[in-house]
């Protein structure tokens, strides 16, 4: 009778310890449940802290545009940068040989953005032979030599031109030999080509011809755009904010219509598109206008496209970001506002020989209102337009 009741309580305690099949699956059901409410949230508080770095990397590097221009009295330039032109030689049509004239305004920046060491590494680390000089006067920005630093300077990734959020921010040209950037300095809103001194932006297009200082801005300070976001680009892609289309056509003040034609269903590119290295944000220490550079004709988020084929000449870089509905742009009052796709930009088969405020003359040095609504007007330093109403960051 003892042995039959202890193996009566021992049956009873295991039916108590287990679970039951449909208990289980209820289980499972509730934490499959929690963790599709969880993670949502818990990748848009990724997304928020992403976003908030990219912001202060644009406050960075906007404050560092205003520390620039307060040391040389102009700030930087999208080509033949003053600071690179080499003083052995006084000859103003050849001070920038050797690629000197064509390393960006973010080279310009690095002193002022906390990269002092890499900076002076760059202007003064002495080549060996038989090459001889600095990295300045016989590297250039689109290789990589190997005596060029420890690493190579253009292989060397900056934290603060990279936002966190930019899906190809690991980035690195097949070779190894160069690293990308994801914020573009403002060139204005009117189509001109590499190395044409004239701009209605902040970035001057050359600095042998054109230097823009604080005092020559006339639309305001906190009206006027410096730096913005744009996705670093993807070969072969016809996703609208990732690859560029080619072949639009144009030139000389040509309206954006003629990119925004370029644009199908699904937000998909209908023309060829680039299919080599040749796209925005690929090489950081580059001041051609796709890899650093950006224009205010289409709104945020919009086509980026190249008249011909090459797309290192005659080329428009569109802002565009992996935050929702917008971009951050950096002002050049060091503020940093957060600009809506939806932002007025104005009539885009417009150019500035049809606007009533165009006087005559070169059309590329037209200091007018834009034709290109409030995005446009962000997009000139010098134009009288200040209709400029959005919120900072």
């Amino acid at each position: 009778m003892c042995c039959s009741n202890r193996r009566l309580e021992n049956r009873k305690l295991g039916n108590r310890a287990g679970f039951t099949l449909v208990e289980l699956l209820v289980v499972i059901a509730i934490i499959g449940i929690l963790i599709a409410l969880l993670l949502p949230a818990v990748q848009a508080a990724r997304e928020s802290a992403r976003r908030s770095q990219c912001v202060n990397n644009l406050k960075q590097l906007g404050i560092g545009m205003a520390n620039f221009e307060d040391v040389r009295k102009h700030f930087p330039c999208a080509s033949y940068e003053p600071v690179f032109a080499d003083p052995t030689i006084l000859v103003a049509s050849n001070s920038w040989p050797n690629g000197r004239s064509r390393w960006s305004f973010l080279v310009a920046l690095l002193p002022y953005v906390e990269q002092g060491a890499l900076y002076d590494a760059f202007m003064t680390v002495q080549v060996p032979p038989p090459t001889n000089g600095t990295i300045v006067g016989v590297s250039n920005p689109w290789s990589a030599p190997v005596w060029a630093l420890p690493k190579p300077f253009v292989q060397t990734r900056v934290p603060v031109y990279i936002c966190p959020s930019d899906a190809q921010a690991t980035y690195v040209e097949d070779d190894g030999s160069l690293v990308p950037n994801s914020y573009h300095g403002n060139r204005g809103d009117y189509w001109v080509d590499n190395a044409w001194y004239e701009s209605r932006g902040l970035l001057g297009g050359r600095g042998d011809k054109t230097l823009i200082s604080m005092a020559m801005i006339k639309d305001g300070t906190s009206n006027t755009a410096a730096v913005s976001e744009c996705k670093i680009g993807r070969s072969n892609s016809r996703e609208v904010t990732l690859g560029m289309a080619t072949g639009v056509g144009g030139g000389n003040g040509s309206p954006p219509s003629l990119c925004l034609a370029a644009v199908g269903p699904g937000n998909l590119f209908t023309t060829s598109v680039v299919t080599n290295g040749y796209l925005p944000g690929y090489r950081w220490a580059d001041g051609l206008h796709v890899y650093t550079a950006y224009f205010h004709m289409v709104p945020p988020n919009g086509p980026s496209c190249v008249s011909g084929t090459n797309a290192e000449t005659w080329s428009i870089n569109a802002a565009s970001s992996y935050h929702p509905e917008g971009v951050n742009v950096a002002m050049v009052d060091g503020s940093v506002r957060f600009i809506n796709n939806n932002i007025d930009a104005g009539d885009p088969t417009m150019t500035v020989t049809m606007s009533t405020s165009f006087g005559g003359g070169n059309p590329q040095e037209y200091m007018g209102p834009s034709p290109y609504g409030v995005w446009g007007a962000m997009g000139t330093s010098r134009s009288n337009d200040q209709t400029v109403t959005v919120t900072a960051e």
